[in-house]
């Protein structure tokens, strides 16, 4: 956010421009001078604001997309272009959540999270529309036509994900087993990892069995650790996520628990979560499919979109208004 502010000096009013930007852990003020107040009119003013913010943004974007080049092993679709998009949107994401006052942050996140889980259930076949999953979340009000096991399903899925939100903690096994048990309270009794051999449908991948799901989920965790600060969030997350639902650890809830995992680990790096919406499911199995067969390029490049749409789709309009 630009502030305007005032100085006197010999009886004469002097117009600067002020911006603050956090980046990484340091805090930077940048300032600009405009000149006298009584030669500026507001309409000057305003067109200065607008000029100044664009020019610290840009500034910034540049600098972030090369700390990205720095830091991570970039390859296609990760282009330079792709990677300045997404930390532009990024910048704005962050500039959004540290101007608003709690009360709106909070109003925001809860309907992005009301958004993605609607829409991530709804991936596995939950048939509740947005309306009647927001009437069970927020006012407790079921249908006696509705069934149970979505009703529970949108509850567990909507406080785990409130949770994970803000959480502080590390990826380990444990916490995967804790956030398999809390999204299927009440809904399946087959808690930690699965006692039968499971399958994907329309898939044609080979699942891990059930004597292998411990070591191989340690093996996840280790390639997560050993990676994250060589490859970028994003593609980071996606490839977690295929590698977890080849895992498929548990008896049922894999898919809601690996999207939850996905935006976790972009939380957890710093940048903005996504959604992946159900109409857009032939598309998101269709690159997991490929990189079944060790293809990540059409899995990223659906990452990439994912990004940019639920930024365009759902952020930009609060940066208007900020």
């Amino acid at each position: 956010m630009v502030f305007v502010y005032e100085r006197k000096t010999a009886g004469e009013n002097y117009i600067y421009l002020s911006k603050s930007l956090r980046i990484g852990k340091r805090i930077f003020k940048i300032r600009k001078y405009l000149g006298k107040k009584s030669s500026l009119s507001e309409k000057q003013i305003q067109e200065e604001i607008k000029k100044f913010a664009l020019e610290i943004d840009e500034r910034t974007v540049s600098f972030l997309t090369n700390q990205v080049k720095k830091k991570y092993l970039l390859k296609y679709p990760f282009t330079i272009e792709e990677v300045k998009k997404i930390e532009e949107m990024n910048l704005k994401y962050k500039e959004i959540k540290n101007s608003l006052n709690k009360k709106d942050w909070a109003d925001i996140k809860k309907r992005f999270i009301t958004n993605f889980v609607f829409e991530s259930n709804a991936l596995e076949g939950n048939s509740l529309t947005l309306k009647n999953f927001s009437e069970i979340v927020f006012e407790d009000k079921v249908n006696s036509k509705t069934d149970l096991r979505e009703v529970y399903d949108a509850k567990n899925s909507y406080a785990l994900f409130s949770a994970l939100f803000s959480s502080k903690k590390d990826i380990t096994e444990s916490f995967i087993i804790d956030v398999h048990k809390k999204i299927m309270k009440n809904i399946d009794e087959r808690l930690g990892y699965k006692k039968m051999p499971n399958i994907i449908l329309g898939r044609n991948i080979k699942i891990v069995p059930p004597e292998n799901v411990s070591s191989e989920i340690k093996r996840l965790i280790e390639w997560y650790s050993v990676n994250k600060d060589s490859i970028h969030p994003l593609e980071l997350a996606f490839k977690f996520h295929h590698k977890f639902e080849c895992i498929h650890p548990f008896a049922d809830g894999n898919g809601r628990i690996g999207r939850m995992l996905l935006n976790y680990i972009l939380i957890k790096a710093g940048y903005y979560p996504i959604i992946i919406r159900k109409n857009q499911r032939s598309s998101y199995l269709k690159s997991l499919e490929a990189a079944d067969n060790g293809e990540y390029t059409p899995l990223i490049r659906f990452g990439l979109e994912k990004a940019k749409e639920t930024y365009r789709n759902f952020f930009e309009v609060y940066y208007k208004y900020i």
